[in-house]
């Protein structure tokens, strides 16, 4: 290897980690997966295992990330923004889960969280690859907890619920979710149109999009009636899409967020949700946290300086900076924000509790 490419590496490498650094997780963060600690290659079931990390306590199913020889899920590199992220295959002709069988669709992963919550939130970056089909629709990562009722398998008793995404034709996208009260078996779709406001929301291919969830489980009035008031909220590229707060998710209080549900495949169960060549997605920075989580990202802003109105108030919509590097091959000097975008050095007019630095070096909006 010359000496200009062993200087470009390990400039790289030292600017990946400086990165990382600045995307320090809180007490508020659960669990944080960006595979900058994988290489390039197969990542199965041996890498999930250290990566999702689960309690100790449920004994559920876990992992489903060998499938095909390895061939369905792999770390590759996507370019300086994202660096290494997972791609996952969604070979052809393949429908539903079809965990035992070949070729087996995508990848399965249901990570019981180490802390559970009557509130949670959810994220992560995904992009379908160009000539990705949608077809009739498919299956995306979401929350669930307690019995984390899927298929068509109909809460009856308030004991579980799930709220996972789906894309469905054209690439439309719906929140998927059971709760009680639920009219359809197989779930009911929310459309992202928050009610009908806004024009239904599509994936593309070919663009990064980023997803971010919030949970609330509704109250309950006394066990075996729960109330209608639980809330699911959801964002893409930093637009509020759905906010539906009429849910019945449980009917005990002992019912919480308390898994993660990654299950991506075509379908349906039918041949017409099948893709007719294999398709492929990339996911990056899978986050579930007890605390807010930034949803939007505008313009790159290093100047330092917390402006407007509401600088360090708690207002939602309120406009802080985080740090994330911009370039992997430019070793640049970290500079660390506080939530309420001052940089450190200054007073911090927030709770250090209330910290979250984000790997991303853009101006964010926060909601709470």
């Amino acid at each position: 290897m010359n000496a200009r490419i062993h200087h470009i590496m390990a400039a790289a490498t030292f600017v990946a980690a400086l990165s990382n650094s600045a995307f320090a997780q809180t007490a508020d963060t659960v669990s944080f997966v960006n595979f900058e600690n994988r290489e390039v290659g197969v990542y199965g079931n041996t890498e999930a295992k250290e990566d999702f990390k689960r309690n100790s306590t449920d004994g559920s199913w876990w992992y489903a990330m060998d499938k095909n020889n390895g061939e369905n899920s792999k770390v590759v590199y996507d370019g300086e923004e994202h660096g290494n992220v997972l791609q996952l295959k969604y070979p052809k002709g393949c429908v539903g889960p079809n965990d035992n069988d070949t070729p087996a669709c995508a990848a399965q992963i249901i990570q019981p969280l180490v802390k559970t919550a009557d509130t949670m939130w959810s994220a992560y970056d995904i992009f379908f690859e160009d000539g990705f089909e949608f077809q009739l629709g498919g299956k995306l990562p979401g929350l669930c907890g307690g019995k984390c009722y899927t298929g068509n398998a109909m809460p009856e008793t308030g004991d579980g619920w799930s709220a996972r995404i789906m894309w469905r034709k054209d690439g439309n996208a719906v929140q998927l979710i059971y709760f009680m009260g639920q009219e359809s078996v197989y779930g009911d779709d929310f459309k992202w149109d928050l009610n009908g406001t806004i024009p239904q929301k599509q994936f593309t291919t070919g663009t990064w999009h980023r997803i971010i969830n919030k949970v609330s489980m509704n109250t309950v009035a006394s066990p075996g009636n729960g109330d209608k008031n639980g809330r699911v909220q959801t964002w893409l590229d930093g637009e509020l899409v759905l906010d539906v707060d009429t849910l019945r998710l449980r009917d005990y209080d002992t019912v919480k967020v308390d898994k993660f549900y990654l299950s991506t495949f075509h379908g349906g169960s039918s041949a017409e949700w099948a893709p007719t060549h294999d398709c492929f997605i990339r996911y990056d920075n899978f986050t579930i946290s007890t605390d807010s989580i930034a949803v939007t990202a505008n313009a790159p802003d290093t100047s330092g300086t917390c402006e407007g109105a509401n600088c360090g108030s708690n207002t939602p919509g309120t406009d802080r900076i985080m740090p994330r590097a911009q370039n992997r091959a430019t070793v640049a000097p970290v500079e660390t924000y506080r939530i309420d975008g001052t940089f450190v050095g200054r007073k911090n007019a927030l709770p250090d509790a209330a910290t979250h630095q984000l790997k991303n070096g853009k101006r964010v909006k926060v909601v709470r």
